[in-house]
């Protein structure tokens, strides 16, 4: 049976988003192929060079999954290597990609980093908490779990969003100094940093905020 001409028009146009769509989903990331040459090489205990290529990896650009991938399995070489605190803010940035992140048996069952992605699953993420006291009006302990959080380790986007309200309650407090300082922290981690029309138009710290952009 021949389809009517509109309905085959429809039906190859519909076939053809539907087409499209996967293709884009699944483009290879710009650092996908950096990411596997690393994991071979971690699989095949070249634990330096895997160190290197997963670095190489994440600046490259990555998708979600595949950033997981490489904090993961850069935590895992950190742990090995006796650099616990490295280790500890890989595992926090692979975390506040996903929270729910699980390790496989295998993994959860190392003596060394498993008991220590265990701990940080429990404990209370720093940033997040920071957040929520900041918007209840909190602001000692925000400060403090914002300074916590940069100390951890956060991605670049996070670390800016920390320094920015930093930088807010410094300039509340009448510190511009401090306030000058976070907030040119904030613009290091993400160039690209603007605040929202309402953080904007602060009268106290909309114009600092302005004049460390404009000077860089």
């Amino acid at each position: 049976m021949r389809l009517r001409p509109l309905m085959a028009a429809a039906l190859a146009a519909g076939l053809a988003a539907c087409s499209m769509q996967p293709l884009r989903d699944f483009l290879p990331s710009a650092g996908s192929s950096a990411l596997q040459k690393a994991l071979r090489a971690y699989d095949g205990g070249e634990y330096g060079e895997a160190e290197v290529g997963l670095q190489e990896a994440v600046g490259q650009g990555l998708s979600d999954s595949e950033r997981i991938d490489a904090r993961k399995h850069l935590a895992f070489i950190y742990c090995a290597s006796g650099r616990e605190k490295q280790c500890r803010e890989e595992f926090r940035k692979a975390l506040a990609i996903a929270p729910d992140l699980e390790l496989s048996t295998a993994e959860s069952g190392h003596p060394v980093w498993g008991p220590l992605f265990a701990s940080l699953k429990a404990a209370p993420d720093p940033f997040q908490s920071a957040l929520k006291q900041y918007d209840t009006g909190a602001y000692p302990e925000s400060m403090k779990n914002f300074h916590a959080a940069i100390r951890e380790g956060l991605d670049d986007k996070e670390r800016a969003s920390a320094h920015k309200y930093l930088a807010f309650m410094y300039c509340a407090s009448n510190r511009e100094r401090q306030c000058r300082d976070e907030f040119r922290r904030a613009l290091a981690a993400d160039p690209a940093l603007e605040l929202d029309a309402a953080e904007a138009g602060h009268p106290v710290w909309g114009p600092v905020f302005r004049s460390v952009k404009d000077s860089r």
